[in-house]
């Protein structure tokens, strides 16, 4: 899931502030394989594209909590006895790790959605996604896919859906950087608290309905004006080159160019798939930066 536009809410006390994001599931895929083995260990690998094997120094730790905590999360909504909960997890990554693309919660989802069908199990997308929320953020909406509308306020997650009827042309510029949440957020505050009106109602966030009716038409041109990111003047601040990406992607012709959620990956809308393609060429070719062209929304994690 990629964040088209994020919303911050006012500081509050030491609570961190709500966040609001308008999300796509995109047409990019953790591939999760999943087989029965005796006794109740849980063994997880990892691969790349080219099915070479990913060493653990080199996986997230967060990742390997979200996949352990799926696993166990779904096996107790089961009954299932440990005895009986042995797996050998294989996945193959094509979400790059730590760019906040969503490759984190996307895996734990296949691997929910995976066990439940290895398991023979019987449940609802919706109470998978209940499940999901138990695992960490991000993984309910991943179950979800399409166009949703997610909310973090201290530890609650709440997902509404939003109905679309077509896709839009994306080009993903995946990006990590040593940032800490807590670095972002204070700087977005500092930024933010020059502006802040004291008159007006802080309490609650909502987007334009606008751009939820530009996602859900699947109209790039529309949303390419409405789509904004809370963040990304403070990810500006930290990183600086960023400004140099995004004015290079409008440079070389998308309709809107902005950083993802709290992280430096860049996301540019296009108008059709095949000026999202040509649009990673020339970028790829400018910047020397891997770019991708993709397409949302889509079908949130399913069995193959």
């Amino acid at each position: 899931m990629v964040s088209i536009a994020s919303k911050v809410g006012p500081s509050r006390s030491s609570q961190r502030p709500t966040v609001m994001n308008l999300k796509l599931a995109v047409s990019r895929y953790d591939f999760v394989t999943v087989g029965p083995i005796a006794g109740r260990e849980v063994l997880v690998s990892f691969e790349d594209q080219l099915g070479s094997v990913i060493d653990y120094e080199d996986v997230p730790h967060e990742d390997l909590v979200y996949i352990f905590r799926a696993v166990d999360t779904l096996r107790k909504y089961l009954d299932r006895s440990e005895d009986l909960a042995g797996v050998d997890i294989t996945i193959e990554k094509h979400i790059p790790f730590d760019t906040y693309l969503g490759g984190r919660a996307a895996t734990a989802a296949a691997v929910m959605v995976a066990l439940a069908g290895l398991w023979d199990a019987s449940i609802a997308r919706e109470d998978m996604a209940r499940l999901a929320r138990h695992v960490g953020y991000g993984v309910a909406d991943a179950i979800i896919g399409g166009a949703v509308i997610s909310s973090l306020r201290a530890a609650e997650e709440t997902t509404t859906s939003v109905l679309s009827q077509g896709q839009i042309a994306l080009v993903l510029v995946p990006a990590a950087a040593d940032l800490s949440d807590a670095e972002v957020f204070q700087t977005v505050q500092a930024i933010s608290s020059a502006d802040v009106d004291p008159v007006a109602d802080q309490t609650l966030l909502e987007f334009d309905q606008k751009l939820i009716d530009a996602v859900s038409r699947g109209d790039g041109k529309q949303l390419a004006l409405m789509m904004h990111n809370d963040f990304q003047p403070a990810l500006v601040q930290i990183i600086p080159e960023h400004n140099d990406w995004l004015t290079a992607g409008m440079d070389e012709g998308a309709l809107a160019a902005q950083t993802i959620d709290r992280g430096p990956s860049l996301l540019f809308v296009a108008d059709t798939q095949d000026a999202a393609y040509q649009l990673a060429e020339r970028y790829e070719q400018r910047m020397d930066i891997t770019a991708i062209a993709e397409y949302g929304p889509v079908a949130g994690a399913r069995l193959l």
